[in-house]
């Protein structure tokens, strides 16, 4: 009795074991497609700029700067003084008055600008000067307004001085009045030359043991003719310069 309901029970699960070791399992399904990016959000909106702050107080003014380097160095062989007493082109009546005190310090120009020659004459010794000052500081390009002088003096400073041939010009200077007007100097002025009368050196003194120190006053007059104001022009002033002499 207890075999036949053993029996009746273990029938169902045997062939429910049964029916499962048939069964072979499903193939995967295939993925699915991706879903689309979603787009990008708006920015947000940016704040306003704040205002600009106040202006500091200005700082204190810097010290001036120093001349250019060279200036003291040209300067330092002496100056030209000129004095002008005329009439303008526009017949308006001036007087004007400048110095020339720049020379140049290479070597190569010493013997065109700024040297002293003496040559024994016997007991006498004659000196020949060559000496040229610019308005500013030298520039053979641009900064081209200078006195140029050449002058031979036969015993300077003696009882028997005795003053040569003197040539001078004076190369591309602006006489500016009061008025902002101008005319120009462009012109040489000789002791032989035409136009040129009066020509004098006076208070002659040569110092060759003081780094050839020469000194003196000079005047002129020039004719309309001569000169570039296109009046007679009165022409004077001071030579104050040291000279270099060539070693040789």
């Amino acid at each position: 009795m207890k075999s036949k309901i053993f029996f009746k029970c273990m029938l169902p699960m045997l062939c429910i074991a049964f029916n499962s070791c048939l069964v072979e399992d499903g193939e995967d399904g295939i993925d699915g497609i991706d879903g689309v990016d979603g787009k990008n959000g708006i920015d947000g909106i940016d704040g306003q700029h704040g205002q600009d702050g106040a202006e500091g107080p200005e700082g204190p003014q810097g010290e001036s700067g120093e001349d250019g380097a060279g200036l003291e160095e040209m300067a330092q062989y002496g100056w030209i003084s000129m004095n002008l007493n005329g009439t303008r082109p526009d017949d308006v009546a001036f007087e004007h008055s400048t110095e020339f005190k720049f020379a140049p310090v290479d070597a190569t120009d010493f013997g065109d600008y700024n040297i002293v020659t003496a040559t024994p004459m016997g007991d006498d010794t004659e000196y020949f000067f060559n000496f040229r000052r610019f308005y500013s500081s030298p520039d053979g390009t641009y900064n081209i307004t200078y006195f140029d002088w050449e002058v031979t003096i036969t015993n300077p400073g003696q009882d028997t001085e005795a003053v040569g041939l003197i040539e001078t010009s004076l190369n591309n200077y602006g006489v500016v009045g009061d008025d902002n007007k101008y005319f120009i100097l462009d012109d040489s002025y000789d002791s032989d030359g035409e136009g040129v009368s009066g020509m004098e050196l006076t208070n002659v003194v040569f110092e060759p043991e003081n780094r050839n120190h020469l000194s003196f006053s000079y005047s002129f007059s020039v004719d309309a003719a001569n000169n570039g104001s296109g009046h007679e022009l009165n022409v004077s002033g001071e030579v104050n310069v040291f000279l270099v002499e060539l070693i040789e």
